[in-house]
């Protein structure tokens, strides 16, 4: 009797991790407001080290942005956080900010990219929860997304791009200034300006 070939999971590299941990990060505090665990552990994390010489500004303002969201974190009031999560992307009737990607980029009545969405997601094996109410192109949704393609199916760099930057970019950036534009937003204003910083950097390691 011969045994079956042992079949490994390639390890994600420290880089790959820290980039599906980012989304992971992300797609929580957009989905629901952090908890006072969430916001204590964010308050102790490492600081980010900026990378010498690479003469990215996106590179640059990372660090700073992800120390100003510890430090937002480390004076956080959980109570108030989550206040403020309801009026932005929640609302009574409607929200301060909309989390769906799709009102930022439609720009004609022909232009359907939640279609799009759906139909890539069904490509790769991907379904909404039975439980989530949300449609798929809600900006925590599509961070999971993207934690998903990198760290469970390790999709290519190609396929990564592809979904940045059809699915992701061109509404993720809007909804990030939108945020630091409302009077209702404190601490998701340093939410939104990492986010903004980590999806730029984003696009520019897709297009080197």
């Amino acid at each position: 009797m011969s045994a079956a070939p042992l079949q490994f999971v390639p390890t994600l590299s420290p880089e790959e991790a820290a980039r599906a941990n980012f989304y992971a990060l992300l797609g929580r505090l957009y989905y629901a407001p952090p908890d006072r665990e969430l916001l204590a552990s964010l308050a102790s994390a490492d600081e980010i080290v900026a990378e010498e010489g690479s003469g990215s500004e996106a590179g640059a303002s990372l660090p700073l942005a992800w120390r100003d969201l510890t430090l937002a974190a480390a004076s956080a009031d959980p109570e108030a956080v989550a206040d403020e999560h309801m009026v932005l992307f929640v609302g009574t009737g409607k929200s301060a900010v909309t989390p769906y990607t799709s009102a930022y980029t439609i720009k004609t009545a022909v232009d359907i990219p939640l279609v799009e969405l759906r139909e890539f997601l069904a490509s790769r094996g991907i379904a909404r929860l039975g439980s989530a109410s949300e449609p798929e192109d809600h900006v925590a949704a599509l961070c999971e997304v993207m934690r998903y393609l990198i760290a469970v199916q390790q999709a290519s760099a190609e396929d990564q791009k592809g979904f940045f930057t059809r699915h992701v970019w061109p509404g993720a950036g809007p909804l990030c200034d939108a945020v630091v534009q409302s009077q209702h937003a404190d601490f998701y204003k340093y939410v939104a300006r990492f986010s903004k910083s980590f999806f730029e950097l984003e696009r520019e390691s897709f297009e080197m």
